[in-house]
């Protein structure tokens, strides 16, 4: 058996080093695929299907009402949607919680202004292969996946805006 030299270990740390921090995840997967339909009932009971925003930039924010990262990452939501609005920036806020009373003094205390959908009890989560939250996905004009985050990170908004100018400018 060789025995290796300081500077040879060295090296291979580092290299290890490189390689396990380029296959960890930053929670970003870029995907080119068909986003999954889905018809969901919004707070008032009416059906909201995905296919109807076709032409336009749709954020799906997937979050529950105990879950922390959630709160920090809808204020920020709230406030992209807020912005980018009149850009014509759709954003769905898709609920997991399994009981949905508590979801209506969550939205108001929050201030949420995009439309709320129930999914918890649905088969989307599986649809979009949400496995913790919050859990985003970028769908554009073609009503294809752009873009997907898992959990939260403050700096998942500034690549928000930097998607969707892409997706805007790419649907012109």
């Amino acid at each position: 058996m060789r025995c290796w030299s300081v500077k040879a270990r060295a090296l291979f740390s580092v290299a290890l080093a490189v390689g396990l921090m380029s296959a960890c995840s930053n929670g970003r997967k870029n995907q080119v695929i068909a986003a999954p339909n889905f018809e969901l009932k919004d707070l008032s009971g009416n059906i909201v299907r995905l296919d109807s925003f076709k032409g336009h930039p749709v954020l799906l924010d997937f979050w529950a009402t105990w879950c922390g990262p959630c709160r920090m990452s809808i204020p920020m939501v709230q406030d992209l949607y807020m912005r980018h609005k009149a850009d014509g920036l759709v954003v769905l806020g898709l609920n997991m919680d399994d009981e949905p009373s508590g979801v209506y003094g969550f939205v108001k205390h929050f201030k949420m202004t995009y439309p709320v959908l129930f999914a918890g009890n649905s088969s989307v989560p599986g649809d979009y292969e949400v496995d913790g939250i919050p859990h985003f996905v970028f769908i554009d004009t073609a009503g294809r996946i752009f873009q997907i985050y898992s959990g939260f990170s403050p700096t998942y908004v500034d690549q928000w805006e930097e998607d969707l100018k892409t997706i805007l400018r790419n649907s012109r």
